[in-house]
């Protein structure tokens, strides 16, 4: 697949995937109750059965389980639209670059966006399998919270190495 590997695609998944992240914070205080003062953030760390079960229980009696719902949805769209751009920038990076060592920064990114979409995607399909079925499981969410510091610390990396890699790339094309 050739095609996908191209500048215009990094822009749109990478851009694409930045831009539902911050409509998905912008829209996570709906999510906010008293037993889940941090929304969503809550139920991702929420380690046991009993604790996501009172967060949903409080979503639903707030009235906004459904948009519970609909925000892990989005947040798979998310998950698949930053970790490709991740993937396909890293990639053009590492193929691109004439420095050993900007070309190293892009197959780190590779590997991190990598590392960062599988640990949200588990992260996320645990959480979501529990709210669909409105039922609290230890495994799923000792699993989600085992999941879920592994997905911040490869974000973070992955977005730091990604916009340093992008600035280096653009001032090695302009000499």
């Amino acid at each position: 697949m050739p095609g996908l590997y191209s500048w215009r695609n990094f822009w749109i998944f990478w851009g694409g995937g930045l831009a539902l992240f911050a409509y998905l914070i912008l829209s996570g205080g709906a999510l906010e109750t008293a037993v889940a003062p941090n929304g969503i953030l809550d139920h991702q760390s929420a380690a046991t059965a009993a604790r996501v079960n009172a967060i949903q229980q409080s979503w639903d009696e707030a009235g906004v389980l459904n948009l519970a719902r609909w925000g892990m949805i989005l947040d798979l769209v998310f998950i698949t639209l930053y970790m490709s751009g991740g993937i396909i920038g890293g990639r053009l990076i590492w193929q691109w670059a004439r420095s050993p060592a900007l070309k190293k920064l892009g197959l780190l990114s590779v590997l991190v966006y990598f590392l960062f979409g599988l640990s949200d995607y588990v992260e996320t399909i645990c959480q979501l399998v529990q709210l669909v079925n409105e039922q609290g499981s230890d495994w799923l969410a000792g699993t989600a919270a085992i999941a879920r510091p592994v997905k911040i610390i490869a974000w973070i990396i992955g977005t730091v190495v990604m916009m340093v890699a992008l600035v280096w790339r653009w001032r090695e094309t302009r000499t």
